[in-house]
């Protein structure tokens, strides 16, 4: 929990984590009444939630699995194994008690990415949140909050990945390594509103069509044919590579597709692998670059309020369909089922939950 003396000013409902571990994930929550939180100091908002996206780093915080240290943020020094009672790293809602050091009022609609939410203190899965303020990114818009809840997080991470660490032209050739995940649906989509071609990737073949049906340009199986199937379509390598796979695949997949000058960017870990053992800066081939992206704070990405409210309105005028990116919406008491769901590796999109 966090380092602050927090005085609950009332209760909320929220899915409590009762039973870490346990089989099946719904019994690892309960639906309960939780103490409502009060903002820890003026730089802080407290947030009416509406949806919380969900992510791969909730499922490992279900069962105990210990997270890795990046995945704290400012939080670091409250690195821990233990997870809070309640989870959740990003959400869409309403400011009900604004800091006087934020920009922020009350009823401002907001979408943040809870860095330390649901890994050093309590997350989204309640009725409301605590987030601070550079963290949270205004706008306007009347869509329903699940199709909001659709974008947040995995709509940032993308965006980032691609235009601010890669630094992707238009026009680039891009391979996306984790095509059907969350974040890899959106970067397909962000990259062909950048006129970007764009070759997405996914291990299991009955979910090929759907890429295409995204808009990739090329969708290929990730086997062990994989880069000499890149490189058959473009011999002189790709300009970027978003890696949402893990930081295990560069040597052998990413960086053998890129082309001189072009940018390998880590931004996920679906093989749940952080950290390489023996890494050496001498394994990134000459003339390539190797970063790495994994916030959303509005300091981290310049013009976010206006870049969050351009894809909104893109979504609102069918540029960006919900169809696409938002694979299945669930209540808040059903959350374990949306666990499941996630572990089965059913979904192609989002996932969110929804709190009335």
């Amino acid at each position: 929990m966090p380092p602050w003396s927090n005085t609950p000013s009332g209760t909320m409902k929220a899915a409590v984590l009762t039973k870490p571990g346990a089989s099946p994930p719904s019994a690892c929550f309960t639906i309960q009444s939780y103490p409502k939180p009060t903002l820890p100091s003026e730089k802080w908002i407290l947030v009416r939630v509406y949806a919380a996206g969900l992510n791969r780093a909730e499922l490992r915080g279900r069962n105990n699995d210990r997270p890795g240290i990046p995945e704290f943020g400012p939080f670091v020094d409250e690195f821990h194994i233990d997870p809070p009672a309640i989870l959740g790293e990003e959400f869409v809602g309403t400011v009900e008690v604004a800091g006087k050091e934020t920009n922020f009022k009350v009823g401002d609609k907001v979408s943040a990415w809870v860095y330390g939410g649901g890994k050093a203190h309590d997350g989204t899965y309640a009725e409301y949140t605590l987030c601070l303020a550079e963290r949270a990114v205004k706008f306007e818009s009347t869509l329903p909050w699940d199709v909001l809840g659709g974008i947040a997080m995995s709509m940032w991470t993308a965006y980032g990945s691609l235009f601010d660490s890669a630094e992707t032209k238009p026009g680039s050739v891009v391979v996306v390594h984790g095509g059907t995940s969350s974040v890899g649906i959106w970067a397909i989509l962000l990259a062909k509103d950048k006129s970007c071609t764009v070759i997405a990737t996914t291990r299991q073949p009955g979910k090929l069509e759907k890429l295409k049906a995204t808009g990739a340009d090329y969708a290929l199986l990730d086997d062990d044919s994989l880069v000499a199937n890149v490189r058959a379509l473009y011999p002189k390598g790709v300009n970027t590579v978003l890696e949402l796979v893990g930081p295990d695949k560069l040597e052998k997949i990413a960086f053998p597709m890129l082309a001189r000058h072009g940018a390998c960017v880590v931004s996920g870990i679906l093989t749940k692998v952080w950290a390489l053992n023996d890494f050496t800066p001498a394994m990134i081939p000459p003339t390539r670059k190797l970063c790495f992206f994994t916030s959303t704070s509005n300091e981290d990405i310049e013009g976010a309020e206006a870049v969050l409210q351009d894809v909104i309105r893109k979504v609102e005028s069918g540029v960006f369909k919900k169809e696409v990116y938002l694979d299945k919406v669930f209540k808040l008491e059903d959350v374990g089922k949306a666990h499941e769901y996630m572990e089965e590796n059913r979904a192609i999109g989002k996932v969110v939950v929804t709190i009335d």
